[in-house]
């Protein structure tokens, strides 16, 4: 069995925001109070150059204290890119810095004697993972012992788990930006 070598330049994400924040004399904000303000992040994510949909969660980049908790970082937000890359996350006034993750789809682990329906999304069991998930283009029910998986070779990408047709796709690492500033709009919808 091979092994999963990650590409961390096949994933790339980019989004609106960092630190460099203009000159005070060149920034409006008509907003009654801060917090009416409306902060965001958005950007493009793109797979090898081509524009990609993909889950978008953005979290605290400091370390938030609970009290009775352990320190953690928090999920401000969350969203979806469309099918041309493009999102905006609306962060409800949340103004510090924040990482954004792009988040590819793992899928549920495979199961014998399931019926899984197209667009399902599994993952070999554990030791078995090459760094693709396989997609379901044709309903059916997988039989009772794992297949030998295969790999997106250019030719041959799908097979039969048991009467179900799966499509093999590279799995990508989550990617993450930051620490990034949102973006402040005023109320004119200027950002």
């Amino acid at each position: 069995m091979g092994s999963y070598i990650p590409n961390p330049n096949a994933l790339v994400l980019s989004v609106q925001g960092g630190y460099g924040a203009p000159a005070a004399a060149n920034v409006v904000l008509d907003v009654p109070s801060a917090d009416a303000a409306q902060t965001f992040v958005s950007g493009t994510v793109s797979l090898n150059g081509e524009p990609a949909d993909k889950e978008i969660v953005v979290v605290s980049y400091r370390v938030q204290q609970r009290q009775g908790q352990l320190p953690e970082r928090t999920i401000i937000a969350s969203g979806q890119s469309g099918t041309d890359g493009s999102f905006e996350i609306d962060l409800n006034g949340f103004g510090e810095p924040v990482l954004v993750l792009a988040i590819d789809e793992y899928g549920d682990t495979w199961q014998p004697n399931t019926r899984y329906i197209t667009s399902d999304v599994v993952h070999p069991t554990t030791g078995r993972f090459a760094g693709f998930v396989y997609e379901c283009l044709e309903e059916g029910i997988s039989g009772s012992s794992e297949p030998e998986w295969w790999v997106d070779n250019g030719s041959t990408n799908t097979g039969l788990v048991g009467t179900a047709v799966f499509k093999a796709r590279p799995f990508y690492q989550t990617i993450v930006h930051g620490p990034l500033l949102p973006a402040v709009r005023n109320s004119s919808g200027d950002g």
